[in-house]
């Protein structure tokens, strides 16, 4: 039993799994007895867990593979339990018979074809790299397998229903045509889907090979001639972290620099935003190896990953860590970021983050470039807007590890929440968790259950939104959803992208204006967007997170749970981004003060403290954020150029000891006209920068 749960399968899977083994015990037991009518009972028990496995439990699949009752197994146990049956009523050798047994072999057959068929589509119509806005209708690619991936074999073995149970009726006392019939339905349906699955077979026997494949993409990527790669990867699971791409989009679209975004795992790519950037999506390292980067002189990281050395190690390109948001978690001052070129920050405090990991990283690699996001954060809004105050509470997750455990969700998360929504004042809350809570520890998943819980309740009692709002909304979210799938089939234009981001517009204004000034709202959902929240708020409570240095371009107050009940000076000095916050305390001591601020802004203390701290974290305001992304992409992208001039490339050579410069410390690309030049230990082969040579 333990072993079961290891594997995930929970009380509802046991279930399933326990009716299955009695249904199929008891069937035999029926055989012996000839109780045909039980014997059918229970076969449409079979079929409902089959059924159930299918399309709800899909765990015990895996499960039964291993304990040797897979599914071709389960289907042969029933048809033979069948003809069990006959025998044991003496129908053997009848008309029904025959055609019951030759309707099994027939059935059998069929679906060994087709199964053969689909695997191979399957296998074949497995692109290498998947793209986005690059043309690559010259490979004259076959549809999409559609119906074949609609139909696996879990679901074609449930057309044995009609033989089963065809068979049943008959020997219950029907007339033979119910098993003639029956038999020939199910081998039919089978037989349909086979000749149907043949021009699909046919045309993917003439699916290009990989090699033509990559070929075919590194034609369109020569053509493009990319400078600069936004590169992502990490781990498929329930954690989707392409929010760590998705912000840096818009940013990239604007570069003056040919921008390329490169993706590692195809499960990740339909969480990508639409963006008129081309994009490859390329899994396997051979093959993101194979591809035609030469051009490329910059890559962009938001994320620490293992994957990231499968392009750190191209000598040519100068690699950035750029990350997914400044925050005083260890995480945004890793030593492993020191196998980057540069380190990009927003402000002074993250170069000073790194200062503090001494010697790890060199000062000079750290560039500080704002945060181009927060063009969108607004300021402090109305009075008649905040007469009602609203308030984002804003919980981290657990971190990857105990020592980065600072989410409050689970020590004042649920008081805090229960205090908001019964105060003697009215306050409207704006619940934000981060993605990832509740993904590592129990205790802060049960405690962001009972959050959401206590604000639908509390949401009862208040006027809902309006059923025409609702369709508005579910018409504008099923456009926005309709654009993003067809997005994947064709190339955005700028025109396309402003539709689009005119859609989410609409959608977020009706959101807010359709559910009144008391209702609060629980956002787990990837709308509204973390930003419209900001907009929407007048002061957020939080943990120590990026989320506290975003918030602060908006310039409304903020509290930062202690969870241990520091001293203010300590506390501010450990973590910098919370110098300009009001401290939330264990029994919500603070609450009131950042409440107070919200209210009145003439009170609020911490005003001019955040005008200085949003400059340190965040930089300058003049000149703006993305002024200084673009150049510091643009200044790399020279420095690259200068050291891997266009038309050279690295190779690792052995050293040679007896070389008679050896160890004078040359590495200049002085003759750069088709001559071999030595590179910091590498060879930089050089041809003529010409447009042909290119």
């Amino acid at each position: 039993m333990n072993r079961l749960r290891h594997l995930g399968v929970d009380g509802p899977a046991l279930a399933v799994l326990a009716a299955m083994g009695l249904s199929f015990l008891l069937q035999a037991v029926e055989v012996a007895m000839a109780q045909v009518w039980v014997f059918g009972l229970l076969a449409l028990v079979l079929y409902t867990a089959e059924w159930l496995i299918a399309q709800r439990v899909t765990v015990l699949t895996k499960v039964l593979s291993r304990i040797r009752v897979g599914l071709t197994v389960r289907m042969l146990l029933r048809q033979i339990l069948l003809i069990a049956l006959y025998v044991s009523v003496g129908a053997i050798g009848t008309p029904a018979y025959w055609s019951t047994f030759a309707g099994m072999a027939a059935f059998f057959m069929l679906s060994l074809v087709y199964d053969l068929m689909r695997m191979q589509i399957l296998r074949r119509s497995r692109l290498p790299v998947r793209t986005r806005n690059l043309d690559l209708s010259a490979l004259n690619l076959p549809n999409p397998p559609g119906f074949v991936r609609e139909l696996p074999m879990n679901r074609v073995f449930l057309a044995d229903i009609a033989l089963v149970m065809g068979g049943v009726a008959h020997l219950a006392g029907g007339p033979e045509w119910l098993a003639i019939g029956g038999a020939v339905l199910s081998a039919g349906a089978v037989l349909l889907l086979v000749l149907a699955s043949v021009p699909t077979f046919l045309a993917h026997l003439r699916f290009p090979s990989d090699a033509q494949f990559i070929e075919e993409v590194n034609e369109r990527l020569r053509a493009y001639r990319p400078e600069v790669i936004l590169y992502f990867t990490f781990g498929v699971g329930s954690q989707n972290g392409v929010y760590q791409a998705n912000m840096w989009l818009e940013a990239m679209e604007r570069l003056d620099r040919r921008a390329l975004v490169v993706f590692r795992e195809h499960a990740n790519l339909p969480h990508l935003e639409p963006t008129s950037l081309p994009v490859v999506c390329v899994p396997r390292a051979d093959d993101l190896a194979a591809l035609d980067l030469s051009t490329v002189r910059v890559a962009l990281y938001p994320g620490n990953a293992g994957k990231n050395i499968h392009l750190v190690q191209r000598a040519e390109i100068k690699h950035v860590f750029i990350g997914h948001g400044d925050s005083d978690k260890l995480p945004s001052s890793n030593r492993v970021s020191r196998i980057f070129d540069e380190i990009w920050v927003a402000g002074r405090g993250g170069r000073e983050r790194y200062r503090r990991v001494r010697h790890a990283i060199d000062d000079r690699d750290v560039v500080e470039v704002g945060r181009p996001q927060l063009d969108v954060v607004q300021g402090p809004r109305s009075a008649a807007e905040r007469s009602v105050p609203t308030v984002i509470y804003a919980p981290t997750w657990e971190g990857v590890d105990d020592n980065n455990y600072l989410t409050s969700a689970d020590t004042v998360g649920v008081e805090l929440v229960e205090r908001l929504l019964a105060g003697g004042e009215p306050v409207r809350l704006i619940y934000k968790p981060h993605p990832l809570l509740g993904k590592r520890s129990a205790r802060a998943a049960a405690a962001h259950r009972r959050i959401v819980e206590a604000v639908t309740a509390h949401n009862r009692g208040l006027d809902p939104v309006t059923p025409e709002a609702e369709r508005q909304l579910s018409e504008l979210r099923a456009r926005i959803e309709r654009f993003r799938e067809e997005s994947s089939e064709r190339h955005l234009t700028a025109a396309d992208l402003a539709g689009y981001r005119d859609l989410l517009r609409q959608w977020h204004d009706l959101y807010w204006t359709s559910a009144g000034p008391l209702r609060h709202h629980v956002v787990t959902d990837p709308f509204p967007t973390l930003f419209s929240c900001f907009n929407e708020s007048d002061a957020m409570v939080s943990d120590i997170s990026s989320v506290v240095a975003d918030f602060i371009a908006s310039g409304k107050p903020y509290a930062i749970a202690d969870l241990w009940d520091t001293e203010d000076g300590e506390f501010r000095r450990q973590y910098p981004s919370a110098g300009a916050g009001y401290l939330l305390r264990p029994g919500l001591a603070g609450l009131d003060e950042v409440l107070s601020a919200a209210r009145e802004p003439a009170g609020d203390t911490m005003a001019r403290r955040r005008e200085i701290l949003k400059e340190y974290l965040l930089g300058p305001d003049e000149p703006d954020a993305q002024t200084r992304f673009a150049a510091a992409a643009d200044a790399l992208y020279e420095r690259g150029l200068r050291d891997f001039p266009l038309g050279t490339f690295a190779e690792p050579v052995p050293a040679d000891p007896f070389r008679e410069d050896a160890g004078d410390g040359t590495d200049g690309l002085d003759g750069v006209n088709g001559t071999d030049v030595q590179v910091g230990g590498r060879v930089a082969v050089s041809v003529p920068d010409t447009d042909e040579a290119l």
